[in-house]
């Protein structure tokens, strides 16, 4: 009689707030996407999208499907899709990323591995030296 229909979230929508004010310590776990502006510490697993304001804190491994970091993140992103760092973005830890996308501003600090191969660009330049002198 009453039957719930879930309705698809559009494109940019979210459907949890971790406001400005706000200070979690410990595990955040959502089944639908999540913004966060304020601070975490901890884990964050998200089966839809994460995005992180430019006024949100992390010291926090991240887990989503999609993720748009605006913010400062110190910690492990993984996510089978998206990530992308907007210009105010400063990250620092390792990434594991279907699709990366940095723009012009956005400081990253880590490595970084795409698909199933790492992406190390110290070892690959120095390599790549080492073959220029042979």
């Amino acid at each position: 009689m009453f039957a719930k229909t879930e309705t698809p979230l559009k494109p940019g929508t979210f459907e949890s707030l971790l406001g400005k004010g706000i200070e979690i310590k410990g595990s955040v776990r959502s089944k639908g996407s999540l913004r966060i502006e304020g601070s975490a510490e901890g884990n964050v697993e998200c089966e839809g999208d994460v995005t992180v304001g430019e006024t949100a804190v992390l010291n926090a491994d991240v887990t989503a499907q999609n993720v748009t970091i605006g913010g400062t993140l110190s910690g492990t992103v993984t996510c089978s899709g998206r990530l992308e760092l907007l210009p105010t973005a400063r990250v620092k830890g390792d990434i594991k990323v279907g699709t990366l996308v940095v723009s012009e501003g956005a400081i990253f600090s880590g490595t970084t591995q795409m698909g199933d191969q790492p992406v190390d660009t110290v070892s690959r330049s120095q390599e790549t030296r080492e073959q220029e002198e042979e």
